[in-house]
Order: structure tokens, then C-alpha cells, then sequence
């Protein structure tokens, strides 16, 4: 005897709203010069849209375009995607419930409970309880100053000179979330480079080249080396 109020349809409607959701696009200084040296790289329209990511006022024509690509849409605000659902006990009961888990990637200037608000809203539902599985730990941006900058370019250019070394906000977390949250500026530096049409991060059989790997070694050894010089 099916009923109007199902569990997995309430759910499956306010995912729709957080899948349609939007969080409000910003840029900080890591960001802005990512688009500024990607920029010189691009030519046309997409160079134009960069640059004018790297202006005091954003274009809201150039925002549109550059989000239709989901990488440059995961650096231009915080995101929230659902990842798993569960719910229902038997394939012949009306579900009693049903939960689904959304993972938000959050700007390093927001708050755990704007985000949370923000989805609460967009779920419209007061029956459709959300709640934190894994606290954030946000820290403010460390920005890329001139100093470090050259530091990382001296040893780029050592081991592969013309190589451009471009700032980046990782659309991830990693331990520098402590660090950056205690007052002390931290960078996540790579030399590793990999295929590009190989990414198996996060999925199976995930792998690095092996010479990437002693590249990356020879790349930090140097690097360390370096930033623990005085200026």
C-alpha cells in the first residue's frame, strides 16, 4: 500500500536541488595567479576568460564559460557532490529510511557551518536531517610569495629548464590543513609528472612512472635544500 511521503522519493528530490546548486564563485591570490600564468600558455577566448579571472571584478560571461569545464569550475568555488546512497531494508517495504553522503570541497576562506547552511537550503526539506559525518578543519590560504616562488623556480629550472611553475589551490585536503590553520604558511610541492592520459588517482590499480618517481626524489631533495637556505 504505497503512500505519497517515500523516503527515497523525498531524497532523491532534494538531491536534485543540491545537484542544480551553485556555491558563489571567489578567487584569492593562489587562484588568480593560476589563471595568470596558465593564461600565457592559452590563445582566444580561453585566454581571455583567464585573464579576466585575475581582474578586482569578475566577468560574469567569462565565470559561465570556464565553469562548463569541470576543472576549472572545481578552483572557481567550493562544491558539493553526492557520492553514495543507501536506504530501504527489503524490495518489498516501504522504506523506512534512506541516507546519502555528499563530499563538499571547501575554499580555504569558508566555513563548515555556511556550507552546511547553504545545503540545508538547498535540500528544502525539514524533513531531510543533515549532518556532519567528518568535521573540516579549514585554514586560511597561504599565499605564494616572491621568495618561495623563486626558490621553486631555481630548482625547476635546474632539472627542466623552461618549465613553467605555476601556483595551485588543490581541489583536495592534505595534512597542510593543520599547519595553515596554526598560522604557519604551507605549500604541497611536486616535481612528479605523469601521463596525462593515465590519471588513476583514487581509482584502481593507481600508479606513478618510476622514473617520475626518482625524478620526484632528486626534485625534493634539491627543493629541501634549497628552502632551508637563507633567502
Amino acid at each position: 500500500m504505497p503512500e505519497p511521503d517515500n523516503a527515497i522519493y523525498r531524497l532523491a528530490s532534494g538531491l536534485g536541488h543540491v545537484a542544480a546548486m551553485r556555491f558563489p564563485v571567489r578567487t584569492n591570490a593562489t587562484t588568480k595567479a593560476w589563471f595568470g600564468v596558465m593564461a600565457k600558455l592559452q590563445s582566444g577566448q580561453l585566454q581571455r576568460d583567464m585573464l579576466a579571472m585575475t581582474l578586482p571584478k569578475l566577468d560574469p560571461s567569462a565565470v559561465k564559460r570556464l565553469e562548463s569545464s569541470t576543472f576549472y569550475n572545481a578552483m572557481l568555488h567550493t562544491t558539493c557532490v553526492a557520492t553514495m546512497i543507501y536506504g530501504g531494508h527489503a524490495e518489498n517495504a516501504l522504506p523506512q529510511r534512506v541516507n546519502a553522503t555528499i563530499q563538499c570541497r571547501m575554499l580555504p576562506d569558508d566555513t563548515q557551518e555556511s556550507v552546511r547552511a547553504t545545503l540545508v537550503k538547498a535540500l528544502a526539506d525539514p524533513e531531510i536531517k543533515v549532518s556532519v559525518i567528518t568535521p573540516a578543519t579549514p585554514g586560511p590560504e597561504s599565499v605564494p610569495t616572491p621568495t618561495i616562488m623563486r626558490k621553486v623556480e631555481s630548482v625547476v629550472g635546474s632539472m627542466w629548464p623552461n618549465v613553467p611553475v605555476v601556483p595551485d589551490m588543490d581541489a583536495g585536503a592534505s595534512d597542510s590543513k593543520y599547519t595553515r590553520g596554526a598560522g604557519i604558511a604551507t605549500f604541497g610541492i611536486t616535481g612528479l609528472f605523469t601521463d596525462i592520459d593515465d590519471n588513476r588517482a583514487h581509482g584502481r590499480d593507481e600508479r606513478i612512472p618510476i622514473d617520475g618517481f626518482y625524478q620526484d626524489l632528486e626534485f625534493t631533495y634539491r627543493l629541501m635544500k634549497a628552502v632551508s637556505t637563507a633567502p
